[in-house]
């Protein structure tokens, strides 16, 4: 038999004992019309890849390790559709676009992105990275990092523009006690942001921003606009904490 046919083979073994469950390896010859060696060489690399495993009656069932990935994929596939739900709901009530971001080394990767409803609006792609001092959702995580992660970001400042550095560390102490930060055109001309950071096990993890024209997401809206992010940045964190 040759590698794919085997693949093939195993594959159906696995199939069959996911939708029909306690079989043994008579059953499963039966079933499928497959000679005894090879039917035991299969049902046995698939019990040593955790995989199947044998039940107390001998027959054999999906392994408790397959069956907690599976749980924690459609727990995780559940939590994004959540996530969703709660960005699109702040998008109705603002109208403009919601970022939902994650540090990843030295930029803010995008995890989520709902476009807002205006014709003018901010654009982004979910996977895009910008540069986490230059953004709210960087800099409202980055405020409840250890000294260490700030450090290194407050590097790249004092290589580039040493006479911002004190002015960021204030920063990062300012957004630590008021829960936000804002992102006035820094990372794009035009455009401002105001993000909360998303947390886990104390940990912020991920920050939720409002983005959108300069001109809407104006300086006048921030303290309305940072309240929704933080009440909505609290939803999804509740969402976290109870997986």
């Amino acid at each position: 038999m040759s590698e794919v046919g085997t693949l093939k083979k195993g594959i159906d073994i696995l199939w069959l004992i996911i939708e029909k469950g306690n079989l043994s390896v008579t059953d499963i010859m039966d079933t499928l019309s497959i000679n005894r060696s090879t039917a035991y060489r299969l049902v046995n690399t698939l019990e040593q890849n955790s995989l199947i495993e044998r039940a107390e009656d001998h027959t054999y069932i999906v392994s408790s390790v397959l069956m907690s990935k599976l749980q924690d994929h459609s727990l995780n596939f559940d939590f994004n559709l959540g996530i969703l739900r709660v960005a699109d709901e702040l998008k109705t009530l603002t109208g403009e676009t919601i970022f939902i971001g994650v540090l990843n080394d030295d930029s803010v990767l995008a995890t989520h992105i709902i476009p807002g409803s205006f014709p003018t609006r901010t654009h982004y792609e979910k996977g895009e990275k910008l540069p986490v001092i230059k953004t709210a959702v960087g800099r409202c995580i980055l405020a409840f990092q250890s000294p260490e992660i700030q450090e290194h970001y407050i590097q790249q400042i004092r290589n580039t523009d040493p006479s911002d550095v004190e002015s960021f560390i204030n920063e990062l102490e300012q957004i630590k006690k008021s829960g936000f930060a804002v992102d006035n055109e820094e990372a794009e001309a035009g455009v401002r942001c105001v993000a909360a950071p998303i947390w886990r096990r104390g940990q912020a993890v991920a920050g939720i921003a409002i983005s959108g024209p300069s001109v809407r997401v104006c300086q006048v809206k921030d303290q309305e606009n940072s309240d929704l992010v933080k009440r909505f940045s609290e939803i999804i964190t509740s969402g976290i904490e109870s997986k």
